[in-house]
């Protein structure tokens, strides 16, 4: 070789069809992508006009319109191939070929045009030249803001290929103002004179074998004496000018014209296109920038586009993040009828404390303020990347509204009368949550029908915990069909979330994952205070409307009742007496049937009841084991199919061959003596964990019996001494007081299970060096107290109130990754419902360093 030479890239000419045509996915998106030019442009509005008058199928066209399609070039015989003369006009025929509609319809959709207009600073040769024709330009990228101060929309520099498709042909009209531009010269450097100029191009001749990109070229022509009004006046219907404000005094801009349409605009398309444009840009006071839409074929069905406004709503969200991670939360209740709320629901206990005192429900609305880190505690433990820090400032407005309701409901919570069709035809447009950069939409989030209407996964939530709003657990998750909302980003401040290169979303990067998590929790607070004020409302109804004795009251009637049945029947049979017929008797007769039919129905209902909790102890000790085997799912798969025998048999065979003694000096990971014994360390930690996990939900567990606590706790740290020596844990139950108690074992294996399981995560996470664990027993003459502590993290910071983690489906164990929860939010849970149920009580202490919790039973529990 004589020397390295550099060969340049070439570009087909296709590549064109490939980020305009094949890149954008809707034509919808495309117009929407013109318009965001004119924006940036500094236009205050921007006009899109479909000339469709001739290019749509009709039923029935009078004579007039039959003789001027054939002006228009439409073949007369095609046209009579398709329509019959019929006295005055021209009707479809009955029997029609499918390819002559198709033909007809391609010929008509030619004869439309379609206009984007703005009245922006306009475009000089050589704005043109550098930027326009310059493909993935980096001009909006690096210069973010207008000369009036807008940061611009647009940032791939790939917008005019939107142009290709929309039609196969386009012409730009430009006139620019001298007063925001150097002055205009040509490529060689030399002022002109023009005040304008006329860019035409055929995206067609893209097209063809062996093309190049640089040898296909538009034509460009310079306008010297005309204005961008002057122009309209050409293009525009008369009744446009008198519904667009100041019209007529626009000398600069831009007119788009795209001829050739590749889609057939009739008026279910327009309409579709004008319904996108009114979520383009989220409410707002300053009216900067105004979008008309106007359609030849309906003049009158349009005009301008009108953000949508939400005045009808249940509940609403404000929030705004600002760069130290803190977010400011505003809650409006508009659901309920204060004025119709009894005082003396607000004298509850749970409502005395604040924001659920009859005061705040006056005022409707309270505020409080979370770091990122509370909205998504445990995430910052466990975030390499700081990922918080790349997120930025946001402001995010939620809305939700419940599309019916039925009358018990109103009565028991209190609801406002609504307009059901109303909110049914509102959520319809504009439901979603949609989400906003520099005031235009990003698309698809929040749109209607679209696989990304739900990009926040709220129906997955939903469904995966579909309790009602009067939940006592609390775990009401909100629909996505009755939620609307606005996010607002900026290039600015949130740098990380970058664009898909065919505009159809941002890249689904880290950043944007957590972020998505962050207003999923701000939700949450909607959720957590709607459920709150409904439980306390159906128990209120529950007090108020119950006329019936209490359950002891009403048991020891139904066994009265039963017992006299039955000795009635006893008597019946020994007695010879005759009965009498008199109709007091057979009254009375049928009255005692019921009454024994309804106590035998309430003893059954008593069995069932008794039967379906100890189903409900065994799936508890089941939901233990699965929580410990997915926590520990990782060493399992190592260990999957295993034997210790198989090793020792492997051994015995290859020490007949082959001397051990000949290794002893051999590094250990080329000694198969030593990675034998290691593989039958494994086998041991596989054959303690199955035998533990099977051994959980065991028969005898789920009697009642006498459990002697020294040796359960014994047998207990037995059960886990292989996990936690491979963990470096020390277990302490040398504070065992000699006590037996009457209860279910398997409801003690739930308990201390779930406690050991959430102490090893927190060790994992925390790399202490020293791993205790202590679990104390005592007792004094009226309970029986045992003590769990560990000596690890703790509870998260981030966890304003520490209560809540008996909450259900609460957790702070969360992938490093996605920030999506991993843990089950089940396990104390489970601890504090299964120590309630036994009539004992939970506390959490607060120890200086590491976790501890008090758990009392009654002394009752002792023999």
């Amino acid at each position: 070789m004589t020397g390295i030479k550099k060969i340049p890239f070439k570009v087909s000419a296709r590549t064109a069809r490939l980020i305009g045509r094949e890149n954008i996915a809707t034509a919808k998106g495309a117009i929407i992508e013109l318009v965001k030019n004119g924006y940036d442009a500094d236009s205050p509005i921007s006009i899109v006009f479909f000339d469709n008058y001739y290019s749509n199928l009709q039923n029935e066209i009078s004579e007039n319109f039959f003789e001027e399609l054939q002006v228009k070039g439409i073949d007369k015989d095609l046209l009579l191939d398709v329509y019959e003369h019929d006295s005055e006009s021209y009707k479809l025929k009955n029997k029609l070929d499918d390819n002559l509609i198709k033909k007809l319809k391609h010929r008509l959709s030619q004869l439309a045009s379609l206009y984007i207009i703005d009245a922006g600073e306009g475009m000089t040769q050589d704005i043109i030249r550098d930027n326009w024709m310059t493909i993935g330009t980096d001009n909006k990228a690096h210069n973010f803001f207008t000369k009036t101060g807008r940061v611009k929309a647009g940032a791939k520099g790939i917008g005019r290929f939107a142009l290709d498709k929309l039609g196969s042909k386009a012409e730009m009209l430009t006139f620019f103002n001298p007063e925001n531009h150097e002055i205009d010269v040509d490529e060689d450097n030399i002022p002109t004179s023009y005040i304008g100029y006329r860019w035409e191009v055929n995206w067609e001749d893209f097209e063809g074998e062996f093309k190049t990109i640089e040898k296909v070229g538009a034509q460009l022509t310079g306008i010297q004496n005309s204005s961008l009004s002057g122009y309209l006046e050409n293009i525009l219907p008369s009744y446009i000018f008198s519904k667009i404000p100041d019209i007529t005094t626009f000398k600069y801009g831009t007119i788009l014209k795209i001829t050739d349409l590749r889609d057939y605009w009739e008026n279910y398309y327009v309409e579709q296109v004008y319904s996108d444009l009114e979520v383009l840009v989220p409410p707002r006071e300053s009216n900067e920038f105004s979008i008309y839409l106007y359609s030849s074929l309906t003049p009158d069905s349009y005009g301008e586009v009108l953000g949508s406004l939400c005045d009808d709503f249940d509940y609403k969200i404000i929030a705004k993040a600002d760069d130290k991670q803190n977010v400011s939360i505003k809650v409006i209740r508009n659901e309920y009828d204060v004025a119709s709320i009894p005082i003396e629901f607000f004298s509850r206990d749970a409502m005395q404390k604040e924001p659920y005192t009859r005061a705040d429900f006056l005022k409707g609305a309270w505020k409080t303020t979370k770091t990122f880190s509370q909205l998504l505690p445990g995430y910052k433990e466990v975030d390499r990347d700081r990922t918080f820090n790349d997120i930025g400032l946001f402001e995010f407005t939620f809305y939700y509204m419940k599309k019916t309701y039925t009358t018990p409901d109103a009565e028991r919570f209190f609801y406002k009368s609504v307009s059901a069709n109303a909110r049914k035809d509102w959520l319809q447009k504009f439901g979603g949550i949609k989400l906003f950069r520099d005031n235009f939409r990003v698309r698809p989030y929040g749109e209607i029908k679209d696989v990304a209407f739900d990009w926040l996964g709220l129906g997955n939530r939903k469904a995966a915990s579909p309790a009602g709003v009067a939940k006592k657990d609390g775990r009401y998750r909100v629909e996505p069909e009755n939620v609307a909302g606005a996010i607002k980003i900026s290039r600015l401040t949130n740098v990380n979330f970058e664009d898909k290169s065919s505009r159809e979303g941002l890249q689904e990067n880290k950043t944007f994952q957590i972020f998505k998590e962050l207003i999923a929790a701000i939700i949450n607070i909607f959720e957590s205070d709607r459920s709150y004020i409904a439980r306390e409302m159906n128990d209120y109804d529950d007090v108020r409307f119950s006329d019936i004795r209490s359950r002891q009251e009403a048991e020891q009637i139904a066994k009265r009742i039963l017992e006299q049945s039955r000795e009635k029947k006893i008597l019946s049979l020994n007695s010879k007496t005759t009965n009498t017929n008199s109709d007091s008797n057979t009254t009375d007769d049928l009255k005692d049937k019921q009454l024994a039919i309804i106590a035998e129905l309430n003893e059954k209902k008593d069995e069932e009841i008794e039967r379906l909790k100890e189903e409900q102890k065994v799936l508890r000790g089941l939901a233990s084991s699965g929580i410990v085997l997915a926590s520990f799912s990782h060493d399992l798969s190592k260990l999957n199919s295993r034997l210790e025998s198989r090793l020792e048999k492997l051994k015995k065979l290859i020490s007949e061959r082959i001397n051990e003694n000949d290794y002893k000096d051999m590094e250990n990971r080329k000694n198969p003596f030593y990675l034998m014994q290691n593989m039958r360390e494994q086998d041991v930690k596989l054959k303690s964990w199955l035998a533990f996990s099977l051994g959980a939900a065991r028969k005898d567990k789920r009697k009642r019996k006498q459990l002697f606590l020294k040796k359960y706790f014994s047998d207990f740290k037995v059960d886990w001494s292989s996990v936690l020596n491979d963990r470096g844990v020390e277990l302490d139950i040398s504070n065992i007081e000699d006590l037996d108690m009457r209860v279910f074992e398997i409801d003690f294996d739930s308990i201390f299970n779930n406690l050991l399981v959430n102490t090893i995560d927190a060790f994992n996470s925390s790399g202490n060096d020293q791993r205790f664990i202590t679990i104390a027993v005592s007792s004094t003459p009226k309970e029986i107290i045992i003590d769990y502590s560990d000596n690890g993290p703790g509870l998260s910071k981030d966890i304003d109130k520490p209560e809540k983690i008996f909450e259900p489906l609460f957790t702070t164990k969360r992938n490093p990754h996605s920030g999506e929860e991993e843990g089950t939010g089940l396990g104390m849970w489970l601890v504090k419902s299964i120590v309630e149920e036994n009539d004992g009580n939970t506390k959490l202490l607060y120890p200086e360093q590491g976790f501890s919790i008090r758990i009392t039973f009654p002394v009752k529990y002792k023999r």
